[in-house]
């Protein structure tokens, strides 16, 4: 009687690993792919509406935002060596930048610097030129922080951020989602309406400016 119950005891501990065995092996295929697809396709330039992609994948640049608060983006086929060494040329970005006719570092300790900037236009007749003093702040080959320390306008603040695109899921980054995020208002003399669209019509201009320079310097 006890040897009988004994082998019943064998049978049923054998049946029940075997059967969560089972259960795991039916669990583990039967379980979606959706986080790991997830992760294939969740880079930078990923994670921004479809419009957005698709015009950053053709060397488009795409701008956002209204009143002076605005989002440009551009994607280069560059390392974040070069990225950095052009966004960071302060003394030679009137060079480059389309209207800017001066820019000067009037300070600079390590990652911490003021520059001032000046800025001339022709708006129908009238040549309208701006001034800047800035406050730096570096984070190296990542973001550029930046706040109005003086100047001609009310105020403008923001960052320029750096970050690696895989072009290809799996692969090694080739190219750089560069993310220019800017708060300019104007002073209480100049048109509110004019200045906000002559500023946003200049960030297309800038960031195909930096791009046409990080590609021409290799």
């Amino acid at each position: 009687m006890q040897s009988s119950q004994n082998l019943v005891s064998k049978f049923m501990k054998k049946f029940s690993t075997g059967s969560a065995m089972m259960m795991a092996i039916a669990i583990t295929f039967c379980t979606p792919a959706m986080p790991v697809r997830a992760a294939l396709f969740d880079g930078p330039v990923d994670r921004l509406p479809a419009t957005e992609r698709d015009s950053l994948r053709k060397g488009q640049t795409v701008v956002t935002g209204e009143k002076g608060k605005y989002v440009a983006r551009v994607l280069v086929t560059a390392s974040p060596d070069a990225v950095w060494r052009v966004l960071t040329d302060y003394a030679n970005l009137y060079k480059f930048i389309p209207n800017m006719t001066s820019s000067k570092v009037l300070e600079s300790y390590g990652n911490r610097k003021v520059i001032e900037q000046v800025d001339t236009r022709q708006v129908f007749i009238v040549s309208i030129i701006s001034r800047t003093k800035l406050a730096i702040e570096e984070t190296d080959r990542k973001q550029i922080d930046f706040h109005l320390i003086d100047g001609d306008l009310a105020k403008m603040e923001g960052y320029w951020k750096i970050e690696p695109v895989a072009a290809i899921p799996n692969r090694p980054t080739n190219q750089v989602l560069i993310t220019y995020t800017v708060n300019a208002q104007p002073s209480n003399a100049t048109p509110a309406d004019a200045f906000y669209g002559i500023f946003k019509d200049a960030l297309n201009d800038t960031l195909q400016a930096i791009k046409n320079e990080i590609k021409s310097r290799g």
